[in-house]
């Protein structure tokens, strides 16, 4: 059986496995029930090569255009006819009148289903009977309603009855098995077999088109031709078989009918008012509802009050792809004389019904693209521009109009679309300043960039942005990412800081960015003051500036200012949908998250860039993502998950994610209680001179601090401490200072430690509970080992709270001490039988004086054992004795 062939259909596999099984002892019957092309034949060939194999005798029935009372039923039974004599002589009868066709009125259902019935299990006793019907609901009625009798008794019989049918169009006749589209890893495994020849950009437009349909995927690389001007606009053309699966019933449609889906395949849009306008423009006659009602049922559209929706994308393209050129351009030009109110659409439409360059028409086309990205999308944006350039005669606007689409493209996420963008611009005359931006802008959307010289070199950037600043910038922007995804020599860095000196506009994000990325150490300080503060960013509109912003807030160590920064672009990238570019900023902002203990809003933005990524296809993003995915498996204790998901990110070799890699590597060894081998994967982070230090190595101080108290490497650990601390002097970074005084505490002398962790936890922690919840465990766990019971019962239970609050497990390792685990020692275990009695009364309320005439002492003697008392617990005041006792217990019976 060629199992092995259908890809993602394990679990229907299974399923039809389980069933075949149950013969010769017993039967059953199921119906899977699916859209059209999703694999239901296939399976049901699946199960008839099992049955085979097995030694059943298989009976075949398919849908087809004969509804003939019972012909279906003929056609199933056609093989063990020849056995009927074996019956009796009524039911012979009955099945030789139901099979005449012509011969008068047919006999009863009933009685029919009952004599087909008894003449399949009359051979199944001897050999057991795999009853097959694919297409169910082209099957006549009466067929289908001796099947569905069949179905019904089939378990108490060597009888398996299958069905495939089309969801919705007929009641199934057995136990439903659904049968999905594929998942995103299985279609592109299929799609791999089909379409390896095809160039990326047209494999990516086939899954978006086929939208996981096993036959979309195997038929349109098949049916792919490339003709005319090239536009991702452009409909993909479709096979007779696809055309048949989606759309049989489109041939035999009213003509009316016909031309209002045109229109509604050229539109996109949807709205039914202007469809049904448009199409009576073409039909030179008045296009009514009702004149639908025949695609809706024929399947073909989904129409509401006021949309019209195709039922999946191939049938918009089986309605283009069976229609003239001549009568596309007619149904755009019906659509622009319609769009009266909506200047930018019937430019659109006007210059999809034109042939040939028209630089008027191009003009207003290239205008209209900012209003169609407002109000239409940046898809929508991409098409106007792709479409201007093509009816544009000069080579050069040519080639500058596509890269004004591919940096939509890249915005959106589109990776291979923006390459294919680049490359068609290339090929146009350019002028030096475009030029130097397809370069720019194919480094930054590199999916992997190799290490090397940048396509545009720092030193070219002055003369070739031909005094251009924005373009300057651009440019400066673009090297600097390269630099810092490539892991570039400090000289490289060195010239990126000389350019942007050189550079006006020291105010702008993207000068500011560009600094960030390569010199996040020795300019960090520069950068920290150039950022806006939290008062003041929630009045920048500015997407673009508020995500290089958090993006160099990032880089140079501060995620508190970083997530003020992303988390107002996010909304607004989300709004324009700019997917690409929001993706990128979800991955960021929720990386610092995990760092600053707010791991509940992390796993949302996570869990967002997944569902944008399985729609955006951008395989360098899906890195990063899983970067993320094993960072806060480490975090939360997940070590098997962090080191899974580490290697799977190590197969990308991207050099960016090797610090992110040691990281989450590090952290989740040190929870696994492997000391040794969490210093040796943290060390490099860390131990290196400060220009080269990046916040995935400011992050890892704390981790580092105690692998090496933990692992004995206490000697060369204060070596790089010391490092970090002239880091410390030359950059502002908050994510190294608020960890530093952590790492002197942890691995410092006892004799200074206590006065270390006091000003560890001394410091403003309200943004950072997750560094506050480390210091306090670790105080606490030095407090104890003092034998200062009181006070680390205090800082443990504290410590307990925040790791809870956060989800953390308790990151110090589950070989140490746990915190989280062991029972702290009770308040009563703490103090001695006379100040417990006194403590619960106080706890209760009661004044000294009370306390003194219910035990019969003096006030003086209960203010002295209170006074022993509140030293033992860790506290200060009356007030924080209630939470540390038992009050449901009787503090002391009276007598």
């Amino acid at each position: 059986m060629y199992e092995a062939g259908l890809l993602g259909r394990d679990q229907q596999l299974r399923i039809l496995q389980e069933l075949m099984g149950r013969l010769p002892d017993a039967g059953g019957a199921l119906a899977l029930q699916g859209g059209p092309g999703v694999g239901k034949s296939a399976l049901l060939r699946v199960a008839t090569e099992r049955a085979r194999t097995a030694g059943c005798q298989v009976l075949w029935v398919a849908g087809h255009s004969d509804d003939t009372p019972f012909s279906g039923l003929r056609e199933l039974l056609r093989p063990v006819l020849g056995t009927a004599d074996a019956l009796p002589a009524e039911q012979v009868e009955i099945l030789r009148s139901a099979f005449e066709t012509g011969a008068g009125q047919p006999p009863e259902t009933l009685r029919v289903a009952l004599a087909a019935f008894n003449l399949i299990t009359a051979g199944a006793a001897e050999q057991p009977a795999v009853l097959i019907a694919d297409d169910v609901q082209g099957v006549d009625r009466p067929t289908r309603d001796v099947l569905a009798f069949m179905a019904r008794r089939a378990s108490d019989n060597p009888i398996v009855v299958l069905a495939a049918l089309r969801s919705g169009r007929t009641r199934p006749v057995s136990p439903v098995l659904d049968v999905p589209v594929l998942d995103e890893p299985s279609a592109r495994r299929l799609l791999a077999r089909h379409a390896a020849t095809l160039p990326p950009a047209v494999r990516e437009r086939i899954l978006g088109e086929a939208l996981g349909n096993p036959l979309a995927l195997i038929e349109l690389p098949a049916a792919w031709r490339p003709t005319g001007p090239p536009g991702s606009w452009t409909h993909l053309p479709v096979s007779p078989t696809l055309a048949t699966a989606f759309a049989a019933g489109l041939g035999e449609l009213p003509a009316q009918a016909r031309d209002a889906l045109l229109v509604a395949a050229v539109d996109h849009v949807g709205d039914l008012a202007e469809i049904l306008a448009a199409a009576s423009v073409l039909a030179g006659r008045t296009v009514t509802v009702d004149l639908l009602d025949s695609a809706a049922a024929a399947s073909l559209i989904r129409l509401d009050r006021t949309t019209l929706r195709f039922l999946h994308p191939v049938v918009r393209s089986t309605v283009l792809d069976a229609e003239t050129p001549a009568r596309r351009q007619a149904a755009n030009a019906a659509m622009a004389q319609v769009l009266a109110e909506h200047p930018d659409r019937r430019t659109w439409h006007r210059a999809q019904s034109v042939n040939g360059p028209d630089d008027e028409l191009a003009d207003e086309l290239a205008d209209a693209h900012t209003s169609l990205l407002r109000r239409h999308g940046v898809v929508a944006a991409i098409w106007a521009l792709e479409r201007s350039a093509q009816l544009t005669a000069d080579s050069a606007t040519r080639g500058h109009r596509l890269l004004c689409a591919a940096e939509h493209a890249y915005g959106l996420g589109r990776t291979r679309l923006t390459h294919s963008l680049i490359d068609e611009a290339k090929r146009q005359q350019l002028g030096d300043a475009d030029r130097a931006k397809a370069w720019s802008l194919r480094d930054i959307s590199d999916a992997d960039p190799q290490p090397g010289p940048a396509r545009t070199q720092v030193r070219d950037i002055p003369e070739l942005s031909a005094g251009d600043p924005d373009l300057a910038l651009d440019l400066l922007l673009s090297t600097a990412l390269r630099a810092h995804r490539t892991g570039a020599d400090p000289a490289l860095r060195a010239g990126i800081v000389a350019a942007a000196e050189r550079l006006t506009g020291t105010s702008d994000p993207r000068h500011i960015a560009a600094l960030a990325l390569a010199e996040p150490v020795l300019h960090g300080r520069a950068v920290a003051d150039r950022l806006p503060s939290n008062r003041t960013v929630w009045y920048r509109p500015d997407a673009d500036g508020l995500r290089l912003f958090g993006m160099a807030a990032h880089a140079i160590g501060d995620p508190v200012r970083a997530v003020d920064l992303l988390g107002r672009a996010e909304p607004i990238l989300r709004e324009q949908g700019r997917l690409g570019l929001l993706s990128e900023t979800l991955l960021t902002e929720a990386a610092d998250l995990l760092l600053l203990g707010d791991w509940r809003r992390a796993a949302q933005l996570t869990e967002e860039a997944r569902r944008i990524l399985a729609e955006t296809r951008q395989p360098s993003m899906v890195a990063v993502l899983t970067g993320a995915d094993a960072l806060a498996a480490a975090l939360r204790g997940q070590a098997v998950r962090a080191e899974e998901l580490a290697d799977t990110v190590a197969a990308w070799q991207r050099t960016d994610l090797i610090p992110t890699l040691r990281l989450a590597r590090g952290v989740a060894r040190l929870g696994e209680g492997r000391y040794t081998e969490a210093y040796e994967e943290l060390r490099p982070l860390l131990d290196q001179p400060p220009a080269g230090l990046r916040w995935q190595g400011f992050a890892a101080v704390m981790p580092f601090a105690v692998a090496a108290d933990r692992g004995s490497s206490r000697d060369e650990a204060a070596h790089i401490l010391d490092v970090l601390e002239e880091a410390a002097r030359l950059t502002p970074a908050p994510l190294l200072h608020v960890q530093l005084p952590y790492a002197r505490a942890v691995l410092a002398a006892d004799a200074a430690a206590e006065e270390l962790f006091m000003i560890a936890l001394g410091q403003d922690l309200i943004r950072w509970p997750l560094v506050k919840a480390r210091t306090e465990l670790a105080y606490g766990q030095w407090l104890r080992r003092h034998r200062q019971a009181a006070r680390s019962r205090t800082m443990l239970l504290s410590a307990r709270t925040a790791f809870e609050l956060i989800g953390a497990s308790d990151w110090a390792g589950r070989k140490a001490t746990h915190a989280a685990d062991t029972p702290l020692p009770a308040a009563t275990e703490l103090l001695s039988a006379q100040e417990t009695v006194i403590a619960r009364l106080a706890a209760e309320g009661l004044s000294n004086r009370e306390i003194a005439e219910r035990l019969h002492l003096s006030h003086r003697t209960v203010a002295a054992h209170l006074y022993r008392a509140f030293p033992k617990l860790g506290i200060t005041s009356r007030s924080e004795l209630a939470p540390l006792l038992d009050l449901l217990e009787p503090a002391v019976s009276d007598h």
